[in-house]
């Protein structure tokens, strides 16, 4: 990605020789079976799931997984097949589950191309597992979920190439939710050495550190083939990989193709939002509400110098390469009379028109406004903080103004401009250098 922040020391050499990716690095995607999970806490229909899983589908994921074995799992596999989706349809479930044969033959029959088996006890049940499947002229794939011996896990991939397995994805729980980056690339450049001819390789990880996607692309240097990701990071123990995040740490400061549309993630965050009811903080990198937050204090400061020189007021990307939009945002605790004449003067309002009072009024009227919500977040958007101005510059600096007011924001507005204000806070104000740090 051309269009991106970059430092230099990235380019150094000794960086670039610790970075091996695979040719074709690529996403696959949990989210479906993430939501499936109890602890999601989702209010999806089997309808809402296959409408999730078209959307991702259309973002350019290559899997979608779907566990058999949940409520809704067979539904699901069959709405996506109908929907002729281009991602692979891959059905999984706990291997070692006395019922793992039926949920094999349900899954092919509901339409799935492919069944992940997770943790077969041995190298002997992955081969009796597989056989119908592969009669059946489907593909067969293996997840680790469970605690198993290095040698253990050479085995099982060995023995997996004569079953032409589709794939090897490790799990969180098989690293006992204890990989750190350095040790992904380790395991990983481990299992390519040690078992000739590998097929892909995935990484599955949960949030529990708060370091899910630099473990992954940690993987994923190492030579790791895909992540295995969920849209909004929905997952248990504290989420999964973030697609967003991910997608972009790999497209943005690793200049990795990863065949996703990157103008969709916001768009398939809110139907998977919309669709669940499961949130997600606002400022969530990438895809949140406010992700592309600047503080109005901070966007005031450098509003005068050219977008690329700006240090604070921008960003890495632009917000729309990821179908977001900048967001400026107006705080009591930040604000001051110098980025409230900087905001009056973007908006067209002549300088002659707010005296120091005029400017002081809407600064006591933000915070009237924020007392009266009391509650999260405590600040203003731009647009609310715009009528905030032009309500109290029309009631006390005699400017017409058309938009409609909201009530909250009127209210504070005319209390600001009938209002008074200490004069020992006025002086301080005036007084006080632009520092929005």
């Amino acid at each position: 990605m051309n269009d991106s922040a970059s430092f230099d020391f990235n380019e150094r050499p000794e960086v670039k020789a610790e970075l091996t990716f695979a040719t074709d690095p690529y996403i696959v995607d949990s989210t479906i079976r993430s939501l499936q999970s109890g602890v999601s806490g989702s209010c999806h229909t089997a309808r809402d799931l296959v409408d999730i899983g078209a959307a991702l589908d259309e973002l350019g994921v290559r899997e979608l997984i779907v566990n058999l074995s949940w409520k809704d799992g067979m539904a699901v596999c069959e709405g996506l097949a109908k929907r002729g989706v281009a991602a692979k349809i891959v059905g999984t479930f706990r291997a070692r589950h006395p019922m793992a044969p039926e949920w094999a033959r349900s899954g092919i029959d509901a339409g799935a191309d492919e069944i992940c088996f997770e943790s077969a006890q041995d190298a002997d049940q992955l081969k009796r597992l597989a056989g119908p499947v592969l009669a059946a002229g489907r593909k067969v794939s293996h997840g680790f979920a469970e605690a198993y011996a290095y040698d253990e896990v050479i085995a099982i991939c060995r023995a997996g190439l004569a079953l032409d397995v589709q794939s090897q994805s490790f799990h969180d729980s098989y690293f006992r939710f204890a990989l750190t980056p350095e040790a992904a690339k380790a395991f990983y450049r481990s299992v390519r050495r040690d078992v000739a001819n590998a097929p892909p390789l995935y990484v599955h990880l949960s949030n529990f550190y708060g370091n899910a996607t630099m473990t992954a692309v940690a993987a994923l240097a190492a030579g790791a083939s895909a992540a295995d990701v969920c849209m909004n990071g929905i997952g248990h123990h504290c989420g999964h990989i973030s697609l967003a995040e991910i997608v972009m740490v790999l497209e943005a400061l690793y200049g990795e193709k990863t065949g996703i549309r990157l103008d969709k993630l916001v768009e398939v965050s809110h139907l998977v939002r919309e669709r669940s009811a499961v949130p997600m903080p606002l400022p969530s990198p990438m895809i949140g509400d406010f992700a592309f937050m600047i503080d109005g204090a901070y966007w005031a400061a450098e509003a005068h110098i050219p977008y690329e020189q700006r240090i604070h007021a921008k960003f890495p990307i632009a917000p729309n390469i990821v179908g977001n939009v900048e967001q400026v945002i107006w705080a009591s605790g930040t604000i001051t009379a110098a980025s409230v004449r900087a905001k009056l003067g973007v908006m067209g309002i002549a300088q002659e028109l707010y005296s120091n009072d005029v400017v002081e009024r809407i600064i006591e009227g933000l915070e009237v406004t924020l007392r009266q919500r009391s509650r999260y977040p405590s600040w203003l958007s731009d647009n609310e903080f715009e009528q905030l101005c032009r309500d109290v510059v029309r009631l006390h600096g005699s400017v017409q103004v058309t938009a409609k007011s909201s009530p909250v924001v009127a209210s504070a507005a005319t209390a600001a401009a009938t209002g008074t204000e200490p004069a020992k806070r006025k002086a301080a104000r005036a007084a006080a250098p632009h520092d929005p740090s």
